[in-house]
C-alpha cells in the first residue's frame, strides 16, 4: 500500500491529499468492501475519522463510487470486443446523437472518446460471436452517424491499477 502522498497530484483547485487520504484510498482500491472498523485499523486512525475522511473523499469527487465486478463469462457474456468507431461528420448534433445512445446500450462496458484515426473506442461484451456480429450490424453499421467500424476480439482482459500510483512508478 502506498504511503507517499506525493504520488497523487490533486486536480487544479483541489485540496491536496495527505498520507492518510492516500492510505485510505489504497485500502479501498484493494478491497472496497472492507468494513469501516477494519479500514480504520489498517490505516491507523479512529473509526469515526475513517468514516469522516472517506465521506469527504467522496464529496470531493475523488471516490466516484463502489461497484461490483462481475465475471462476464459467468453471466453469459464471454465474448468481448473492442470496436473502433469513426463518425461520418464531426458536428455537435451527430456527436451528441452517438454519445447519447451508444454508451447506454446494454452490451457496452466502456466508451472512450479518442483522438487519432478513430473517434470512439467501445469495449463490449456479448454471449457469442454471432451476437457480436448482430450487435455491430444493429447498433453501428445501420447508424447513419457512423462512417466506419473495426472490431477486435479480446482474448483476455488484464485490468490495471485503478487507484493511487504505486511508490515505484
Amino acid at each position: 500500500m502506498s504511503t507517499n502522498a506525493k504520488n497523487i497530484r490533486p486536480a487544479a483547485g483541489q485540496e491536496p491529499l495527505d498520507a492518510i487520504d492516500e492510505r485510505l484510498l489504497a485500502a479501498l482500491v484493494d478491497d472496497a468492501r472492507i468494513s469501516n472498523k477494519q479500514l480504520a485499523e489498517l490505516v491507523g486512525i479512529a473509526p469515526s475519522t475513517a468514516l469522516m475522511r472517506t465521506r469527504a473523499l467522496s464529496e470531493r469527487g475523488i471516490i466516484q463510487g463502489f461497484e461490483a465486478k462481475l465475471s462476464l463469462s459467468a453471466i453469459g457474456r464471454s465474448v468481448q470486443a473492442l470496436i473502433a468507431v469513426r463518425l461520418r461528420a464531426h458536428d455537435r448534433e451527430q456527436i451528441d446523437r452517438f454519445t447519447s445512445r451508444v454508451p447506454k446500450l446494454p452490451a457496452v462496458l466502456s466508451t472512450f472518446h479518442t483522438s487519432g484515426s478513430v473517434d470512439y473506442l467501445l469495449h463490449i461484451a456479448v454471449a457469442t460471436t454471432e451476437d457480436l456480429r448482430d450487435w455491430v450490424l444493429d447498433n453501428l453499421a445501420t447508424d447513419p452517424v457512423v462512417g466506419h467500424t473495426e472490431t477486435t476480439l479480446v482474448f483476455e482482459h488484464m485490468p490495471g491499477n485503478h487507484g493511487p500510483l504505486p511508490d515505484d512508478h
